[in-house]
């Protein structure tokens, strides 16, 4: 079944459960997905950690980071991100620029790094991903290399992640006008689930490449047509790094299905809502938010490490429809 013909749909734990990769016997490190991280920065190492202990904990066979090339010396005693992603997650493998691009099935590019300070040399090393053929999800301060005089329609299967605020910058840039039709001018309010649907299919198309628009109530859309919304999602998720969490999930979950990705790129719709979901119910067990009570205050980190077993969780939901 290809992506585009699930249409209009609320997204939930059973459609999730189907996209979770389950290794089987004859399994070893490279079947099972390989993601490369191109994350973090001299003043956002930490994105790069979250992004890391994230996409370990959905489920992968190898994770690959190429630390920024050109980026500042850290600030305040603050590690390098190769240094901190180290000290966390010592099975990741590091990789200079010029050996990132092997053996990767998909590349997450972006968390935790701000495109002012971002060096020429890493904006090229990004652009060339984008014109490759390994899927990549593009979050952050990668997201404006999807717009501008100089951008190209990406030829790499591509899905972005921007938040609200984000999302009206790139809309913009994109030359889609002030803002979507029905968005609220005021910060504080909230467009309805029609609005947001119909302006994440409006920029996929323009963009190129699928959307995943975050917030409390999610919108996966592609530029072929699909789109799904997930959610509403546990308040407790409203907290700094959570973001940064989403996609590393999303980027283990693309990587475990990168050769179906590459002949269908609609499936990066189904994908970013399934790390929707997925991201949703770990916060809500580390939460303890079970929507009978109010729950507890969380972490970026706390999500994180309630993945292996929200996966577990989902994967009896699997099991249990298929029975």
């Amino acid at each position: 079944m290809t992506a585009g013909s699930e249409q209009d749909l609320r997204w939930d734990a059973a459609r999730t459960a189907a996209h979770l990769a389950v290794p089987g016997p004859g399994a070893d490190k490279y079947l099972r997905g390989v993601l490369g991280l191109r994350t973090g920065s001299a003043a956002y190492p930490g994105a790069a950690v979250l992004g890391a202990e994230a996409a370990w904990r959905t489920g992968l066979g190898l994770l690959r980071y190429v630390p920024p090339v050109g980026d500042p010396e850290p600030e305040l005693g603050l590690p390098t991100p190769a240094a901190a992603v180290l000290a966390a997650r010592p099975e990741t493998v590091f990789a200079s620029d010029a050996e990132g691009r092997l053996r990767c099935d998909a590349w997450l590019v972006g968390s935790g790094t701000d495109p002012a300070r971002r060096s020429f040399a890493e904006g090229e090393a990004i652009r060339r991903l984008l014109a490759d053929d390994a899927p990549v999800v593009l979050d952050a301060g990668a997201l404006g290399l999807l717009v501008g005089p100089e951008a190209e329609r990406p030829r790499a299967p591509t899905v972005a992640t921007p938040h609200r605020g984000e999302f009206l910058a790139l809309w913009r840039a994109a030359g889609l006008g002030e803002r979507p039709a029905g968005w609220p001018a005021g910060r504080g309010e909230a467009p309805d689930e029609a609005a947001l649907r119909d302006a994440a299919t409006a920029l996929a198309g323009s963009l190129g490449a699928t959307v995943l628009l975050k917030g409390s109530l999610t919108i996966a859309a592609t530029p072929g047509g699909f789109h799904a919304a997930c959610g509403p999602a546990t308040p407790w998720l409203a907290a700094a790094g959570t973001g940064d969490v989403l996609a590393g999930i999303l980027g283990a979950l693309v990587a475990t299905h990168a050769a179906a990705v590459r002949a269908d790129p609609e499936l990066l719709g189904p994908l970013g809502a399934s790390a929707a979901v997925l991201h949703d119910a770990a916060a809500r067990l580390a939460a303890a938010d079970d929507g009978a009570h109010p729950g507890r205050p969380i972490t970026a980190l706390d999500v994180a490490h309630a993945l292996p077993a929200t996966v577990e969780r989902l994967l009896g939901v699997r099991t249990a429809s298929v029975g």
